[in-house]
Parts: C-alpha cells; sequence; structure tokens
C-alpha cells in the first residue's frame, strides 16, 4: 500500500512530508480503510494544533483525508506513528 502523509500547523508551523509504501496486515488495513471512507469535519477548537492530510492508495483504489489533533482517529495516529518510526 502506497501512502503520502502531509503534515503542517503547530506553533512553528513547519511542514513535513512523507511519502512510501508500508505493508499493513488485514485488520489494521480494513480499520484504517473504513476510517479514511467517512467524511470528517474539521475542528475549530485548536488554533495551533497540527494538520494531516494523508493519501492511502492499494492497487486501484485511492483514499484522501484531512484530520486535525482533534480529530484525528487512533488507527490513523498509529498508522502515522508507524511511518514515522520506520523513517528513523
Amino acid at each position: 500500500m502506497k501512502y503520502e502523509i502531509f503534515i503542517n500547523g503547530g506553533f512553528a508551523n513547519i511542514p513535513k512530508q512523507y511519502k512510501g509504501e508500508v505493508i499493513l496486515n488485514g485488520f489494521a488495513k480494513k480499520q484504517l480503510f473504513e476510517i479514511m471512507s467517512k467524511k470528517q469535519k474539521p475542528s475549530q477548537e485548536i488554533n495551533d494544533g497540527f494538520i494531516y492530510h494523508v493519501k492511502i492508495t492499494d492497487g486501484a483504489e485511492e483514499m484522501k483525508s484531512v484530520f486535525d489533533d482533534h480529530n484525528l482517529p487512533q488507527a490513523v495516529r498509529n498508522f502515522i506513528d508507524t511511518i514515522l518510526h520506520k523513517k528513523e
């Protein structure tokens, strides 16, 4: 599965971008696709939080979604954390 993650915002507003491929097991992949298929509502409660632009592609299927610190689901947070630790 290919991914593109763009993170911006925060106090310093220093953008970061990550691209690559990752292999997910069946449950994690299914959970991530279920979350990404739902329309997210941006939060106005956090003024200097991060904005997460997430795009995943699996074969012909492509999903994009935008989250912020307030509405970032745990499964997406875990996915991003996996990517960030893999890059270190």
